[in-house]
């Protein structure tokens, strides 16, 4: 009969105590104890332990255990991050572009499977196909079988194509940026430019050093005029570059907001400009600084 009449009291003055240890973090434990025949509550100080003065026991992890759980949250957050670039893109399509040996169409699929509501195309077996040489499985391969000049007409034809596709993340050659005509079509889209060490590239393409200089040269200022530039790192996994593209493009849009409607008539006259040099004998050059294809963000 004691304990029916005073339960209702303690519950009451543990609903104080549960109050007081919310509204004053450091008050984090109290104790009821029975004073000239009422109850009584006492609150006091317990940095160490938890609400109600339990002390919280760290499970005890192997490193093996360690790992897994560091693991898994990486995967949890590298989820969010594509997720919330999904919403950021509005179906805006990625285009990759580098330098032989960037790793475009290897980290190109990975961020499409990211990305999963996104499409992977390998331009070079989209061009290799439409050239009726599907045998070829480089673009200097297909260069040496169909001539240079007659690869960059269909590599334009297939541009116009791809260029209306939304959802795509397009792996490219490393040429394809000195076409001013390939620069606007890519404007649909979002250009991340993947660079790294020279060594790095070299290794990976076999190409040799003054090779590699050379198209450093004719198309660094292409380069330059890209979304984002990401560079990957000789011990980068796939999937982690692909993580590295995503948080520049989300750092890239989140800080330069769509422009206004204004913008398209001048980007469209730089471009009436480009293509007015190129027909007075200037191919190949690079646009330079004052050249701007696309405002970041214009998505």
């Amino acid at each position: 009969r004691k304990m029916k009449s005073v339960l209702p009291l303690l519950l009451s003055l543990m609903g104080v105590g549960l109050a007081s240890a919310y509204v004053n973090p450091s008050l984090s434990s109290f104790s009821v104890r029975m004073a000239g025949g009422r109850p009584a509550i006492s609150l006091r100080p317990s940095p160490q332990r938890g609400l109600l003065g339990l002390r919280a026991k760290e499970p005890e992890q192997s490193p093996e255990d360690a790992a897994k759980s560091k693991a898994l949250a990486d995967s949890w957050i590298r989820a969010d991050k594509s997720n919330e670039l999904k919403g950021l893109l509005n179906g805006a399509s990625l285009y990759l572009v580098g330098l032989p040996g960037c790793t475009s169409d290897k980290v190109g699929a990975m961020l499409a499977k990211r990305l999963d509501i996104y499409s992977f195309l390998d331009l070079k077996e989209v061009l290799a196909a439409a050239a009726g040489k599907p045998e070829c499985s480089g673009y200097a391969e297909l260069k040496a079988e169909i001539g240079e000049e007659d690869f960059r007409e269909l590599e334009s034809k297939v541009m116009d194509q791809v260029q209306a596709v939304l959802r795509l993340v397009v792996s490219t050659d490393s040429g394809i940026v000195a076409d001013v005509g390939n620069w606007a079509k890519m404007q649909n889209g979002l250009v991340v430019h993947l660079t790294g060490d020279r060594e790095l590239l070299m290794d990976r393409s076999g190409m040799e050093e003054g090779e590699m200089e050379k198209l450093e040269e004719e198309l660094g200022g292409f380069y330059d005029l890209a979304d984002v530039s990401v560079t990957l790192d000789k011990e980068d996994a796939i999937d982690t570059a692909s993580i590295k593209v995503i948080d520049a493009l989300m750092d890239k849009i989140k800080n330069n907001p769509p422009v206004r409607s204004g913008w398209q008539a001048e980007h469209d006259k730089r471009i009436a400009k480009l293509e007015e040099e190129e027909k007075k004998g200037k191919p190949g050059k690079p646009p330079g600084k004052g050249f701007e294809p696309k405002k970041s963000g214009d998505i």
